[in-house]
């Protein structure tokens, strides 16, 4: 059976058991034996599925652009919302997502930018560049709307807004810290968004 972006049932137990893998030692740690390993299956068995690792981290990248590009496009695309509270919706699922798969975007786009492998590099490409976009689109539409600080360009701010949760990939990669990060949840991303909002009497 196969599902609608193609990819069979088997498979996607297969990268189900490779997130596990990724959030307990990383990409480093993410092997062809090890994946066999927790499926039961031999490592033959498995090239049946994945011909080999670049196969696996290609699916997890697909994996992450549903559970982060096309979860932001549905955020954005609730206009009924305002455009600040889509934004903040929008980092907020990025940050749970840094949480919840141990940083799995920050590992896929080092995994990419270090092998030096065009295909690896070529997909996050695209990844990264469909999530600003949908936070250009957003941020412009906020300006326009007067919600927004005009003054700064909407890609800059688009830059600023993607810093918050890659910023924590990083950090909680190294130094995992529940309360840190829950304050970045409820404190640290609603200040940000309101220092962004319109320029009133020359003050924010």
């Amino acid at each position: 059976m196969t599902t609608e972006n193609g990819t069979t049932a088997k498979q996607t137990e297969i990268l189900d058991k490779a997130l596990i893998l990724v959030g307990e030692s990383g990409l480093s740690g993410l092997t062809i034996r090890k994946i066999a390993e927790r499926m039961n299956f031999s490592e033959p068995a498995l090239y049946r599925h994945f011909p080999n690792k670049q196969a696996v981290i290609l699916g997890l990248m697909d994996r992450l652009e549903v559970m982060l590009v096309d979860a932001a496009r549905h955020i954005a695309e609730e206009t009924s919302l305002p455009a600040r509270e889509r934004l903040s919706r929008i980092i907020t699922h990025h940050v749970q997502l840094v949480r919840k798969y141990n940083s799995l975007p920050i590992l896929l786009l080092a995994e990419a930018s270090t092998s030096d492998d065009p295909v690896l590099l070529d997909r996050m490409r695209t990844i990264l560049h469909a999530y600003m976009a949908l936070l250009v689109e957003v941020v412009t539409e906020g300006q326009a709307m007067g919600t927004i600080d005009p003054s700064v360009q909407p890609n800059c701010l688009a830059l600023g807004l993607m810093g918050t949760p890659t910023a924590l990939a990083v950090r909680h990669r190294l130094f995992p810290d529940t309360a840190f990060e829950d304050r970045i949840e409820e404190a640290w991303i609603p200040y940000f968004l309101d220092r962004i909002g319109p320029v009133e009497g020359g003050h924010q």
